[in-house]
């Protein structure tokens, strides 16, 4: 991935305040990767060829869906399995977090949890000690210090950027040439 495109990807996701408004704009920024790499994958200059694969892949065709084309590209090996498999996870999420009334907050339980589950994370072990320092936080300090605050904020930006990095990583998956 070009140093553009990943300066793209951080513009895009640093300023949300929010998890679920990051998970949101992560599956678009997917969105629009896999469509351009189906572009190169599938569209054809020859007309025959182009108009059945546009009819296929238009908003309203069979391949539209961005599960589905995760899919095709999967079972074509142009998709590596890890990147499939975390980006059906930020699908998953971004539809349970669509689905609750709950604002979740970047230092929950849940943001860990879904983190630790990723291939495009790396180091668990900085993810496992915050885990630790949560929970030994929650119930040794007073949830009005100051230390508390500074640790939760110290924590919510390492977690944060677990998910910009996350989000990087898949998308360098997804800028490859067509390998067809």
């Amino acid at each position: 991935m070009s140093p553009s495109q990943e300066q793209f990807v951080y513009e895009q996701l640093n300023d949300i305040p929010t998890l679920r408004g990051v998970i949101t704009a992560a599956v678009n920024i997917f969105d629009n990767d896999v469509e351009q790499l189906m572009q190169r994958v599938f569209r054809k200059t020859d007309f025959a060829i182009k108009s059945v694969v546009d009819s296929l892949l238009g908003s309203s065709g069979p391949l539209a869906d961005l599960s589905v084309r995760l899919k095709v590209l999967l079972g074509l090996g142009v998709l590596e399995t890890k990147a499939y498999h975390d980006i059906l996870c930020y699908l998953e999420l971004k539809e349970r977090l669509n689905n609750e009334s709950k604002e979740y907050s970047f230092v929950d339980p849940l943001t860990l949890t879904f983190l630790a589950k990723l291939h495009s994370v790396q180091d668990k072990t900085i993810l496992q000690k915050l885990e630790k320092d949560l929970h030994l936080s929650e119930s040794t300090d007073n949830k009005d210090s100051l230390l508390l605050q500074v640790k939760t904020m110290r924590t919510e930006k390492i977690l944060r950027s677990y998910l910009l990095l996350s989000v990087s990583s898949i998308c360098e998956k997804l800028h490859i040439e067509s390998p067809l």
